[in-house]
């Protein structure tokens, strides 16, 4: 933007890129206060870029939660690889380079390459440092990166206590331009509520069932009441890929589906800070993830 030494005030995009599983989400939810983005045990939770909006006096920083860097497999996955893409070479300001020390080092090499290329500033977050327990080990990781990569800065960050998040907040203040606040003041993210539900509803997904199950599913909102007080409700259809995972996800007597709608009924009403019944049903949407009508309508492709 021209003329930015102007304004006394500072405005920009922190894109943060890593491994699928790096911590980036749990990171994001600790710039925003609250969990935005949705963290579990398992790689690639995240699909679409999350925004967290985090404001001070002079300031607003426009965190970006985007997918794991992955090898595309599907036509879902090249979507998330290219979001990925878009962040990085597009609408970034700063780049936060979010890094797993428990993979192996060869593991980030593609993502490393993609980030040679940067014009904005690189900053270097190694994460999970608790569960290293050799300092050496820690040393010689940012050594070795720092050889590969133009750091304007490191920070060693358990992303899960909150350990190290402040000062890099603090950094990231200082590397984003001058220039108006992007969003309104006050102004938690850029998605609507009916994103999130889809998204905490997909958590738990995530937590509750094991193998495939989690990967070939997509929640979407049909009903979001809003003005009906104790009788809002919110009405979410499962979709699954093949017929076989339709009574796993239902469960024995419906058991499996009564625990995940409890679950995120109560993930929901927490976030939306007012009770909702939450209604879940199940619908066989074959290879959803390979077919572009099913991407369009889910979101993922846009017109």
């Amino acid at each position: 933007m021209e003329n930015n030494a102007e304004y006394k005030f500072k405005s920009g995009f922190a894109v943060m890129a890593g491994l699928a599983n790096a911590g980036k989400s749990t990171l994001l939810n600790q710039f925003a206060g609250v969990a935005l983005s949705p963290v579990t045990h398992k790689p690639q939770t995240t699909r679409q870029n999350i925004l967290a909006i985090s404001e001070g006096d002079d300031y607003q920083i426009v965190f970006v939660d985007t997918p794991g860097f992955l090898h595309a497999e599907y036509k879902l996955q090249q979507i998330m690889l290219n979001s990925l893409n878009q962040a990085i070479n597009e609408d970034a300001d700063l780049v936060i380079f979010v890094y797993d020390p428990t993979a192996p080092m060869a593991r980030h090499t593609p993502l490393i390459k993609k980030l040679k290329g940067l014009y904005c500033p690189l900053l270097l977050v190694v994460n999970k440092i608790d569960l290293i327990k050799e300092k050496d080990e820690l040393d010689r990781i940012v050594k070795a990166l720092s050889a590969e990569l133009n750091f304007k800065e490191v920070f060693l960050v358990n992303a899960k206590k909150g350990e190290g998040v402040k000062p890099l907040e603090r950094a990231v203040v200082n590397y984003i331009p001058y220039g108006p606040a992007y969003f309104p003041k006050g102004q938690l993210t850029d998605r609507w509520e009916r994103f999130y539900i889809g998204e905490f509803i997909r958590e738990q997904i995530f937590l509750q069932y094991g193998q495939e199950i989690p990967y070939s599913t997509y929640v979407e909102i049909e009903k979001f009441t809003e003005d009906l007080g104790d009788k809002n409700y919110i009405s979410a259809v499962v979709h699954v890929e093949r017929e076989r995972q339709k009574p796993i996800i239902i469960g024995k007597g419906g058991s499996a589906i009564a625990k995940l709608r409890q679950a995120a009924q109560k993930r929901i009403n927490e976030f939306l800070g007012q009770k909702y019944r939450l209604e879940l049903h199940v619908a066989v949407t074959p290879n959803w993830r390979q077919n572009v009508k099913y991407l369009k309508r889910f979101g993922y492709i846009n017109d």
